[in-house]
Parts: C-alpha cells; sequence; structure tokens
C-alpha cells in the first residue's frame, strides 16, 4: 500500500515540479531597427511617398530576409535578398501610393527574417489635390 500511495504522490507532484522548473525566456530581438513606425505626415493624394526603415544586426550570425509583405497592395517593401552580416546594418524601402486614398491611412509591413518577425509601419494622412481652377481669359486670343 505504502509503495501505491508514494507512486501516486510521485505521479502527482512530478508534473508540477517539471513545471516549476520550467524556464521561459522571450527570444531577444536580433535585428534592432532604428525606427519602426514612420509618419509621412500629410500627403498629397497622388503622391508616391517613400521611406527606407534601417536596422542592425545584433545577432552572432547573418540575418536574411525572407519575406517581406504589406498590408495592402498601395505598399510596395523592397529589400536586399542578400544577408545582413552581425553588426552590420540592412533595410526595407516602403513606398505608399496614395492614389485614391483619403484621410488617415496606416499600412503594416510583415518583415519575415531566418532570426524571427518583425512589424514595421507607416502613417500619413492622405489630403486632396488642390486643382487650380482654369482662368476665364485666355491669353494670345
Amino acid at each position: 500500500m505504502i509503495s501505491l500511495f508514494t507512486y501516486l504522490i510521485a505521479l502527482v507532484a512530478a508534473p508540477a515540479c517539471y513545471h516549476s522548473a520550467e524556464i521561459k525566456t522571450e527570444d531577444p530581438k536580433l535585428l534592432e531597427w532604428k525606427k519602426e513606425t514612420h509618419d509621412f505626415g500629410n500627403v498629397t493624394e497622388g503622391t508616391k511617398a517613400k521611406y527606407t526603415f534601417t536596422f542592425i544586426n545584433k545577432g552572432t550570425e547573418p540575418a536574411t530576409i525572407t519575406s517581406a509583405n504589406a498590408s495592402c497592395g498601395c505598399t510596395v517593401p523592397s529589400y536586399s535578398k542578400e544577408p545582413v552580416l552581425a553588426g552590420k546594418e540592412g533595410s526595407i524601402t516602403a513606398i505608399f501610393d496614395s492614389s485614391g486614398k483619403h484621410g488617415n491611412q496606416t499600412k503594416t509591413i510583415t518583415v519575415v527574417t531566418n532570426v524571427g518577425t518583425y512589424y514595421l509601419n507607416i502613417k500619413c494622412n492622405v489630403v486632396d489635390k488642390v486643382v487650380q481652377p482654369k482662368s476665364p481669359v485666355q491669353v494670345g486670343d
């Protein structure tokens, strides 16, 4: 009876001991972005606004961007396919096409690398084009 009792105690206590001994640490971000959000401010409708996000590889291994996808087809990210060596700088350029957009806009670029996934944001306020009225007087007639 004692051995069955000891077995049951061990069976119940073992998972509790295992769980408490488990150490959870978050993986450090190995790419240090100089800026993760860029605000263009007011952008005239129809303008293509461009910004380059830069980062430093703080890891010990080369970092490779495997994909960069924007939350909207109006934003096109581009990046180098070459690995960024430890301690070196890399970048992603985002071009936002404001054609057909109005008001406040926020777009997210999801960057997938071999050392983690990162989220970059661009924002702006798209304002209407100022159209100059045609003069009723024509010069040269």
